[in-house]
């Protein structure tokens, strides 16, 4: 049984399910004060800095880690093998760790081969830790990896992990991640959610 990931637990999904009737609004509710955040976003070794309405927001790492509840202990996985697990990792025992007995362990890996804690683990990682808006049902090797993470109970520095794919949104047409976190930061900041007027933004974005 895969030990309950801790990065679940300790993660508010919904930042802002606890704040006030005028300021429930969260995720893709703000997209265009998520894409002015983006556009605006500048990252310097793990401190955010943006602007919104003129609001200078910079948020430190140990600010990062008090709003986003995320763990911050173990390796800073970006997506591809640690040095560290290439000795113990290989994408077939990867397979069969994930997979249910008739899954072929040969093709193109689906959701619908994984057994059943590993379908969930799968859906809350392509949902929420590391959402994309395409190939849903397929697993890429990051997801494998992730999964393979998890089932050996090896520890990620997800703070970590969530800031590189935030830099990574910042990419032309780039998809925009968490939009639930950078609302939890414009709340922070005292940034209004109550209406959206329009905001310039300077790059071309897509929310996720």
């Amino acid at each position: 049984m895969v030990a309950t990931p801790r990065v679940f637990l300790s993660w508010n999904m919904h930042p802002a399910s606890h704040a006030s009737p005028s300021r429930r609004r969260v995720g893709c509710d703000n997209s265009e004060l998520v894409k002015a955040f983006y556009s605006n976003l500048e990252i310097h070794e793990g401190t955010l800095i943006s602007k919104v309405y003129g609001i200078k927001m910079v948020i430190y790492q140990s600010l990062f880690y008090d709003l986003t509840k995320l763990p911050s202990e173990g390796v800073p996985f970006e997506g591809a093998l640690i040095d560290d697990w290439k000795l113990n990792f290989s994408v077939h025992d990867a397979r069969q760790l994930v997979c249910t007995n008739q899954a072929d362990m040969t093709g193109r890996l689906l959701a619908g081969s994984l057994a059943f804690e590993s379908h969930i683990l799968h859906y809350l990682i392509v949902r929420i830790l590391l959402p994309r808006s395409s190939n849903l049902a397929q697993v890429s090797e990051e997801d494998l990896i992730v999964m393979w993470t998890f089932h050996k109970g090896l520890q990620i520095d997800w703070a970590h992990l969530v800031r590189y794919r935030m830099h990574k949104a910042l990419r032309l047409n780039a998809p925009l991640p968490y939009p639930h976190l950078i609302t939890l930061f414009l709340q922070h900041f005292n940034i209004p959610l109550d209406f959206e007027p329009y905001v310039p933004i300077k790059r071309s974005f897509l929310i996720k």
